[in-house]
């Protein structure tokens, strides 16, 4: 195999390369900030270099460096979804306490700001307090307003996330057999060149009288050893 063939493959492999260590080493940096991209790195490379090897034993342990490639770019990918999963799910769980907390707040509010004007119509120094209450009243019906909003919007279905999340992970596992078939390819042995290469190959229209001058010559050898023979015999 000539090398231009190979430069496809090459490219291939640096961009799957790049791909997924911009997520792996994220990964790998939450665990161990000081060497968390060597740690990326080494099993990545590890990975190539097994692939590249033609042995069993290697390649057996190239497909487990592989894998553990592959689990922190999907861990990086995935795990957004399941939190946002999650947070949703939580959230509507706690919806109905969150109205009532919030309404049982504005009732007390009213209570407290219509106190308050009354007082302030036979006394002074009301308006700051007045002013407070109105302040928290009109963020809690602001709240309230959000929690309508939110329980009339509908929440994302479970197979969505688990859609984003196959999608993903199908996504990298094709990068992953990729960086694999590209590596095979890349190191792959040059074909030795073979004996015909080597020897050059007579020019157009030399092969016939070449072989016409080789038989004329057989044939005149062949001519002048028979008188040798027959006087051979002779004697």
């Amino acid at each position: 195999m000539s090398l231009w063939p190979r430069i496809p493959a090459a490219l291939l492999l640096i961009g799957g390369i790049v791909l997924m260590q911009t997520h792996a080493m994220d990964y790998w940096g939450r665990y161990d900030a000081a060497t968390g991209w060597l740690w990326s790195l080494v099993i990545e490379g590890a990975a190539i270099w097994l692939w590249s090897a033609r042995n069993g034993f290697k390649n057996t342990v190239a497909f487990l460096a592989t894998l553990l490639a592959l689990s922190a770019p999907l861990y990086q990918l995935a795990a957004p979804i399941l939190e946002d999963q999650r947070s949703n799910a939580q959230a509507a769980d706690n919806l109905p306490e969150r109205q009532l907390a919030i309404t049982a707040q504005i009732t007390s509010l009213e209570a407290s700001l219509a106190t308050y004007n009354q007082n302030s119509q036979t006394r002074g120094g009301w308006a700051a307090r007045i002013d407070s209450a109105q302040q928290q009243l009109t963020t809690a019906r602001n709240e309230h307003r959000q929690l309508l909003a939110e329980q009339a919007t509908a929440q994302p279905a479970d197979w969505q996330a688990w859609l984003q999340i196959g999608t993903q992970g199908l996504a990298l596992i094709i990068i992953q057999c990729v960086i694999v078939l590209a590596t095979r390819t890349v190191f792959a042995p040059l074909a030795p060149a073979s004996a015909g290469n080597k020897t050059a190959a007579p020019a157009a229209g030399e092969s016939g009288a070449g072989r016409s001058v080789i038989s004329h010559l057989i044939r005149s050898v062949k001519h002048r050893a028979a008188p040798n023979q027959r006087l051979t015999g002779v004697a």
